[in-house]
């Protein structure tokens, strides 16, 4: 009866084993794991995780299929992405790569430089604390403020007040805020500014901007504010204001223009690097960080015309040609 019920407990924890590994592939795969981070869904941000994907194939090669991909999605929640980190800590993934701000600190806190982290996407990097980490390194995406608020005049010569949107809890948000009014101020435009702390903050806060007699909005690379583009352009385009991107997915869905940044490439560099760091070849750290590629004009014909805005000589490509 003992040998009978020894059989039967082994059998029990057999079956529960395998349960465990059904409800749970990567907790049971023998396959090291590339944790990812991404903070939320929208057009640039996928365009990072596409280019890390594509920079990890290229810099790993046959390597690359030897390794599980780990995706966690945020949600633009920042509480979220600091529980994906220490989960993705706890597994002892090989590396995590944090697509954002918010997503980059929380994996740097929870992984404490015990597994490399490398960032995509992060505006200011040494704002957001990150410069000074040790197995952390990553991707900037700076805007170019000098080209964007040039692109701006140029669609809107006599343009007085720009409005911006920006989320008190994203570091980058804060940062490039300061820029943006310094580089107005020295070309006489106004920076009429509105913080939110979320997502459900920005229809009310629109109406704000609108309110205090704005040309046009600006947008900053503000992942929750990007995120809401839809709901700022329905109440802009009724009261006639034109909104310019930061980068050309946000044209290519309603904005007017953009000095845009090409996410895909910018993951890709990213992506590069994490190669690198898999193969043992650098370790994570600020010196092989690199900084946002150069810009690109680029607009919407469609957009303009509805605005009766002539389209200057400098606007770029056009969005709609594509």
């Amino acid at each position: 009866m003992k040998k009978l019920g020894i059989k039967i407990l082994v059998l029990v924890l057999a079956i529960a084993t395998v349960m465990a590994c059904a409800l749970s592939f990567s907790a049971c795969s023998k396959k090291p794991v590339i944790g990812i981070i991404q903070f939320g869904e929208h057009d640039s941000l996928n365009d990072c995780y596409e280019g890390i994907v594509e920079g990890l194939k290229e810099g790993l090669g046959d390597d690359f299929a030897k390794y599980e991909i780990d995706l966690q999605n945020s949600n633009f929640d920042a509480s979220t992405s600091a529980a994906q980190a220490n989960a993705l800590v706890s597994k002892n993934t090989s590396i995590i790569a944090a697509i954002a701000t918010p997503s980059a600190m929380a994996a740097a806190t929870a992984a404490q430089g015990t597994i490399p982290v490398v960032y995509c996407a992060v505006s200011d990097p040494a704002a957001a604390g990150l410069t000074t980490l040790d197995n952390v390194t990553g991707s900037s995406d700076l805007l170019d403020f000098d080209g964007q608020l040039a692109l701006i005049k140029a669609f809107i010569p006599t343009v007085s007040k720009i409005g911006v949107l920006y989320t008190l809890g994203e570091a980058n948000s804060i940062s490039q805020i300061a820029t943006l009014e310094a580089k107005a101020e020295a070309l006489g435009i106004t920076i009429e500014k509105q913080s939110i702390t979320n997502a459900s903050e920005i229809p009310t806060a629109t109406d704000t901007l609108i309110s205090k007699g704005i040309d046009c909005i600006t947008n900053l690379t503000d992942n929750t504010v990007v995120g809401a583009l839809s709901v700022i352009l329905e109440k802009t385009n009724a009261a006639n204001i034109p909104v310019f991107g930061s980068e050309i997915d946000q044209v290519v869905n309603g904005c007017i223009a953009s000095a845009s940044l090409d996410y895909k490439a910018l993951g890709k560099e990213t992506g590069l690097i994490m190669a690198k760091v898999l193969k043992g070849e650098v370790v994570a750290s600020n010196e092989i960080a690199i900084q946002v590629k150069d810009s690109f004009n680029c607009y919407s014909k469609k957009v303009a015309d509805k605005f009766n805005i002539t389209v200057p000589s400098t606007a770029g490509k056009n969005v709609d040609a594509e």
